[in-house]
């Protein structure tokens, strides 16, 4: 399915007609806050600036996405960006998380107010005493909530006035005794000061600042005091810490002290998680500082970890892709203890199953001729061997016909291709084929099959799967994506294609975002997806009709909207923030 799409009036045109396909357009309350600010920023793209900046304080009525932190300081600058933040300073927002229960300086609204009005001394102090207040339970249930306000403001107006100690004491004035901790926080002035200024000035530093303020001493080179404050952190903290400091080109005396210190940090604790948390990192350490056999001695010494991404599987793939940026480095004897790891009880199946399609084909990469034998005749079987569920023995079919497509073969994965998508497709399969199917021109050989493959990777309608896929593909390649969408079910349809649009309306491709307008199962979808081409047409000047898209699909900012107090209570549930995105915490 191809959409012809040859003028930007073409695809407006493609917009209203499938808008008017429904009898009923969702109402605007249902344009989510990051399509908001999406769309406030392909009008300042287009130079639609002063129409950009109403947009964008429109949006200041509830509750503000992460995409505002980024698009504010672009979009607003100078007097206008200093009294819209003061605007808002008696209203929620300074006190507010970009995203409920994320209560952390990173993210803060209060770090982007503070970016608005740095430079404006009166504004600057305004928006201070509004975050150094005391709010209701912040004494001991909340704390947390007003130490990252307080953080995430100095960090931000200390990175504005590099190069300005003065501020410090500007600053220090406001505080009272208890606060003073808070200083360190403005790690971008008190790096090149050292670490004993800075325990002057803070008396304590805490772990919520320490990591900042560690990486602030490292680039003002001062190694002793980033490594001597990160001795002084929490367990998690200080490992992390010690990791930012493994730089390349570290001096040896220097990278001895670090290893000591790492190998006399804390671990948090005798459960085998936190232990295997530790070795993990330990092993980066080693990787990072070009100790690789330390590296493997670590990594035979481990056990399986029930917090994902630290157990010996991810840390084997680690060391592989460190050996393949130095094919120096990549003997036959530390692919074999790499190899072996794998093939051990103490790596669980699940786990294995997990990197195998990734390691397999990269030890053979790497291996001499008589290695890559030894990985297709054992290794490879080996490892399937211990894989007993059926998808996950079609993952270990994906490693051995990697590496056969590595000698040569390009047709070698056909018939796992073939496998994953008949009857229900495997959605986890089609995810690890799709980039062997790319790489080895399945779209030339068989068209149908690497449509049906995109459509099993697009299964359940996450978006991420759609970000993750489609950056890889060519013009030619997308040209599928149409029908791969419209061959989902319905439930699934109505969030990939608002993914698809997004992507597409980044990417500049009119005919797959028209394409998009024409397989939206619903009305909801055909607004999101109109939404995305009044974007499009916004970002490329033509504005008239980017105008009409959006006021026909409830994009446009609505009478009455602008820079008021915002309502209290408690946040609204985002079931996939309004653009069929359905998010997910990161994993520890």
């Amino acid at each position: 399915m191809s959409v012809d799409v040859s003028t930007f009036t073409d695809l407006a045109e493609c917009a209203r007609a499938a808008l008017a396909r429904f009898d009923a357009v969702p109402p605007v309350w249902k344009v989510s806050p990051d399509a908001r600010v999406a769309w406030a920023l392909a009008r300042f793209d287009g130079g639609d600036h002063a129409g950009a900046a109403d947009e964008l304080m429109a949006c200041l009525n509830g509750w503000l996405p992460e995409e505002f932190a980024t698009a504010a300081p672009r979009i607003l600058t100078g007097d206008q960006a200093v009294r819209v933040a003061t605007a808002v300073l008696d209203g929620e927002h300074p006190y507010r998380p970009f995203v409920s229960g994320r209560n952390d300086p990173e993210h803060a609204v209060a770090g982007t107010l503070a970016r608005l009005v740095a430079g404006s001394p009166d504004a600057e102090e305004k928006l201070l005493r509004a975050v150094l207040s005391v709010r209701p339970n912040e004494e001991r249930t909340w704390a947390r909530h007003r130490v990252a306000r307080i953080s995430a403001v100095f960090a931000a107006l200390a990175e504005a006035h590099v190069g300005r100690p003065e501020q410090l004491d500007r600053w220090s004035a406001l505080l009272s005794t208890d606060d003073y901790p808070r200083l360190a926080a403005a790690a971008a002035l008190l790096g090149p000061l050292g670490l004993a200024e800075a325990d002057r000035r803070c008396g304590t530093i805490e772990d919520v600042d320490g990591e900042r303020l560690v990486a602030a001493f490292l680039t003002a080179d001062r190694f002793d005091d980033a490594l001597t404050l990160a001795t002084r952190l929490g367990p998690n903290q200080q490992q992390r810490a010690l990791l930012t400091l493994a730089i390349p080109g570290l001096p040896t005396a220097r990278a001895q002290a670090l290893v000591v210190a790492f190998r006399k940090c804390p671990k948090g604790g005798r459960g085998r998680d936190t232990q295997m948390v530790y070795q993990h990192r330990l092993a980066r350490l080693f990787l990072a500082l070009d100790r690789v056999d330390d590296a493997l001695a670590v990594l035979g010494r481990m056990r399986d970890c029930r917090i994902s991404g630290y157990g010996p599987a991810p840390l084997a793939r680690e060391v592989l892709r460190w050996l393949d940026g130095r094919r120096e480095a990549a003997t036959r004897e530390r692919l074999r203890v790499v190899l072996d790891v794998l093939a051990d009880p103490r790596v669980i199946p699940q786990e294995l199953a997990a990197v195998v399609a990734d390691v397999v084909p990269l030890a053979y990469t790497l291996a001499d001729e008589q290695l890559r034998a030894e990985i297709v005749n054992v290794d490879a079987p080996r490892l399937r061997a211990r894989l007993k569920v059926r998808s996950w023995l079609r993952l270990a079919d994906v490693a051995l016909g990697a590496t056969l497509v590595e000698a040569g073969d390009v047709t070698a994965l056909d018939p796992v291709y073939a496998q994953a998508v008949t009857g229900q497709p495997d959605m986890q399969l089609c995810r690890v084929l799709i980039r062997q199917a790319v790489r080895t021109g399945l779209l030339a050989r068989d068209r149908e099959l690497f449509t049906r493959l995109v459509t099993g990777v697009c299964l359940d309608g996450y978006w991420s799967a759609v970000e993750r896929l489609l950056p890889a593909f060519d013009a030619e390649a997308r040209t599928v994506v149409p029908d791969a969408v419209a061959a989902l079910p319905a439930k699934s349809q109505r969030h990939v294609v608002v993914a698809v649009a997004c992507f597409a309306e980044r990417a500049g491709d009119s005919s797959l975002l028209a394409a998009m307008l024409d397989v939206a199962p619903d009305a909801e979808s055909a607004q999101r997806v109109a939404g995305r081409v009044a974007m499009a047409l916004a970002r490329a000047g033509e504005l008239t009709d980017a105008l009409d898209v959006a006021h026909r699909c409830g994009l446009g900012r609505t009478p009455g909207s602008g820079i008021s107090r915002p309502r209290t209570g408690p946040r609204p549930v985002r079931a996939d923030c309004g653009t069929g995105r359905r998010r997910r915490r990161p994993s520890r």
